[in-house]
């Protein structure tokens, strides 16, 4: 044997070392996501019901969150409809104060829960455990009665984590509650909630998680053997008599690898608790109004929730896009995280359950095959025999780690035997195949079109700065729309259309690319863009608003330019259907008038979509804000954009700004601050400056009450400037309202809603 082929048996164990860093890592995480898709989808019960707390019920009942005599409302609506049990999702931890009922009558929600819960024999409550929190004697004494596992077997257990603090719901719920688990759900390391402690222990004693206490009375009480790789829950007693032992094998971490369904949320067995408190108000209006207007409606409502709740356990949680109660699951970026507690739920009942081998296990394995390929390469001499049946080895090893997968649903870690057994195919045989150059030739073709040029080189010369998958980045979101586009689309032809897009869509986008921006996608006439991902930027949200306020420049220019095209004949090299679009609108009298909302903070961003189809996009409520924004300017009337507070505080001097209402737009409840740009500093005259100035003053007197004197600035304001509309948006607001002793009110039909407690508005569209 030769020293060459020698030394080549070394590179097996140098290539499982190096990849063995990669172990605990994200990538074995996404391996092991990829892995559980081929699995058969878990089965959604049909009496295991995730009752959501989302924007349809926060229409029916209101601005979240709820009264706590709602909930009372739903526990004895559910029960009514033979729901077997009701696990809370949601932490009581305060007292509530006192509401005032229709007839102006103080009365106190936490009164109405309470002999609610007294009522109630299905009822589960939650606690949460951490390593900080002293938690009170009384809340402690309720904790363990409600929560404690007492029909349990410890064997030789290392794996279930222990806490040293505990916070826990107010005392005068928990007491009546049918029983209590934790809801603590921690993310791995990319934030993806893959797993979740079925069990937890708290001064050497054992807790369930907040299903478990749920499934245990289902089962008539299993006696709970706990043991470091797997908890059993001995002679479970199902509904139909038969008897049989449940095994939920443990991760190496003791935790439950979660299965979750192959659908996405909205898809589960879902009821929106907007539903169940309907039953409530049909009874309440039946009882004011009479039987006949609601009696069919009523009837219908509650055949259909018998239906869906008889014998049901319930899981009640938050799922609206005003909460932030979300996280990232391998199927949604945007993840109601009350569906981890359903998941487990159908799994523990389905007896559906993956595993795990310890990681010393895929180690050996990686050696073997990593060996394995030395030996095949060896036996040839032609380069091509060497990459075929090299090649093959990886995609056998791949093979058999599925089929024993499918076969025993234990994951044998796949990361160091894919990557080393690479690292060894290309060290044999193709060492410099994936060079510099084609690593600069990919990403310049994979972003070229929706990057700056500047922030393609930048990849190019530094690519460990970009990560695929979501990541949370402090970014800029940017939405844009052509006000009444719709006017323009029943004049075009769809040709006509297409033309008048593309031009005016490339010029916006190359505005925002020269700024470093990132152009997500068009939907329509509206583009949405982000700044500082894939590249960070610390100054994103300066990049954002200088990219909109160049855009409202160049679209008065570009307004100017289409009257002097068509005033001429066609140039030769000009589109035929962009010339007629040109004159048409002319002749219509139409202008383009874009609407820009920003708003900066924490996203995720990533390459997200399929194997095939892949999209660099932004997700979040952040994201969801600058969307908002962009409808608010038509409210206004501003001059095009908008951008929150959020964004305003990076914009330091170099952006002049008015300050305009603190407001609540629609599914956003905590009240913000608007801002409108109006030019970059260095652009702005010494008249744009004085008018900011005086602006200021004028919102200033308006938030002092002092509405005489601040309507009497608008008005200088207006004289000054007759095109500012916002002006006179204050004006009409002042003398028809707060002049005459009043608040605009919902049945104003002025747009706002005037909140004198938080002391700001609230918008009532988008």
């Amino acid at each position: 044997m030769t020293k060459r082929k020698t030394f080549s048996f070394l590179i097996p164990f140098l290539c499982v070392g190096a990849s063995s860093l990669f172990l605990f890592t994200s990538i074995e995480a996404k391996f092991s996501d990829l892995f559980q898709r081929s699995l058969p989808p878990t089965q959604l019960r049909s009496d295991v019901v995730m009752v959501g707390i989302d924007d349809f019920a926060i229409e029916q009942i209101g601005s979240f969150p709820f009264t706590r005599d709602v909930y009372a409302d739903c526990i004895s609506v559910m029960e009514e409809m033979g729901a077997e049990s009701i696990v809370f999702d949601l932490s009581f931890l305060d007292s509530a104060k006192a509401s005032v009922n229709d007839d102006f009558e103080p009365f106190w929600p936490d009164e109405v829960m309470e002999e609610s819960l007294k009522k109630s024999t299905t009822t589960y409550l939650n606690f949460t455990f951490d390593y900080e929190t002293q938690i009170e004697k009384d809340s402690l004494s309720l904790m363990n009665e409600k929560g404690l596992l007492k029909n349990l077997e410890v064997k030789n257990d290392s794996t279930t984590q222990e806490y040293t603090g505990a916070v826990s719901t107010i005392p005068n719920f928990m007491q009546h509650a049918k029983g209590a688990g934790f809801v603590n759900a921690a993310p791995d390391g990319d934030n993806y909630y893959r797993r979740v402690n079925p069990l937890a222990k708290f001064d050497g004693k054992y807790y369930a998680q907040l299903t478990l206490p749920a499934i245990l009375n289902r089962l008539k009480n299993p006696k709970v053997v706990v043991e470091s790789k797997k908890i059993t829950l001995e002679n479970a007693v199902f509904p139909d008599g038969t008897k049989k032992d449940i095994v939920i094998p443990r991760g190496n971490d003791g935790k439950v690898i979660l299965k979750y369904p192959n659908k996405l949320f909205n898809d589960y067995n879902y009821l929106s608790i907007g539903d169940i408190y309907r039953v409530s108000l049909l009874r309440m209006y039946m009882a004011e109004d009479g039987e006949d207007a609601y009696l069919e409606e009523y009837t219908k409502l509650c055949e259909s929730l018998k239906k869906r709740l008889s014998s049901a356990i319930c899981v009640v949680g938050t799922c609206a896009t005003s909460t932030s109660d979300y996280g990232v699951n391998q199927y949604e970026a945007q993840y109601p995280l009350p569906g981890v507690h359903y998941t487990l739920l159908n799994q523990v009942l389905n007896g559906d359950f993956v595993g795990e081998m310890p990681a010393w296990i895929s180690v050996l394995y990686a050696i073997v095959f990593g060996i394995l390929i030395i030996l095949v390469t060896n036996a040839f001499k032609s380069t091509g025999y060497k990459i075929f049946y090299g090649f093959l080895l990886i995609c056998l090893s791949l093979g058999i780690q599925l089929v024993y997968y499918r076969a025993t649903r234990i994951y044998i870690g796949e990361t160091v035997p894919l990557i080393s057994s690479i690292l060894v195919y290309i060290s044999t045989i193709v060492i410099g195949f994936l060079s510099a150059s084609k690593d600069k030739k990919f990403i310049t073709n994979a972003f070229s079109q929706c990057l700056s040029k500047d922030v393609v080189n930048q990849i190019v010369a530094h690519p460990e700065s970009f990560k695929l998958g979501g990541e949370n980045l402090e970014m800029t979101a940017i939405f844009t729309d052509i006000q009444k586009f719709s006017s323009f689309s029943e004049l075009l032809t769809a040709s006509q259309l297409v033309a008048l897009l593309n031009f005016y869509l490339t010029k916006m986008s190359d505005i925002i690319m020269a700024e470093g921006g990132t152009i997500d996608k068009y939907e329509g006439d509206a583009i949405i863009a982000l700044v500082g991902a894939p590249l960070k930027m610390a100054d994103h949200a300066k990049r954002a608003v200088k990219a909109a306020l160049t855009m409202k420049a160049v679209e008065k220019t570009m307004n100017e330019q289409i009257k002097k095209v068509v005033a001429e004949p066609k140039p030769e090299l000009m589109d035929a259907n962009l010339y007629s679009a040109f004159k048409i609108m002319v002749e219509n009298k139409k202008e383009i008038f874009t609407r820009i909302g920003i708003n900066s903070g924490e996203m995720i961003a990533g390459y997200m979509g399929s194997e095939n189809k892949k999209n660099y996009t932004m997700m979040g409520n952040n994201v969801n804000l600058a969307s908002r924004l962009e409808g608010v300017n038509k409210h206004y009337s501003t001059f095009g954009i908008l951008v929150s507070e959020a964004t305003f505080r990076q914009l330091g001097e170099e952006i002049v700004c008015r300050r305009l209402d603190k407001v609540q737009v629609v599914n956003v409840n905590t009240p913000l601050t608007l801002y409108e740009p109006l030019s970059t500093k260095e652009n702005a005259t010494a008249d744009l400056i004085l008018y900011t100035e005086n602006w200021e003053k004028a919102m200033r007197l308006f938030d002092e009450a002092q509405y005489v004197d601040s309507c009497e600035l608008f008005k200088k304001l207006s004289g000054e400037n007759p095109a500012d509309k916002v002006a006179k948006y204050y004006i009409k607001l002042i003398e028809q309202f707060f002049l005459q002793g009043k608040v605009p009110l919902e049945e104003d039909d002025f747009g706002v809603v005037y909140n004198a407690e938080l002391k700001c508005f609230r918008l009532l569209s988008k």
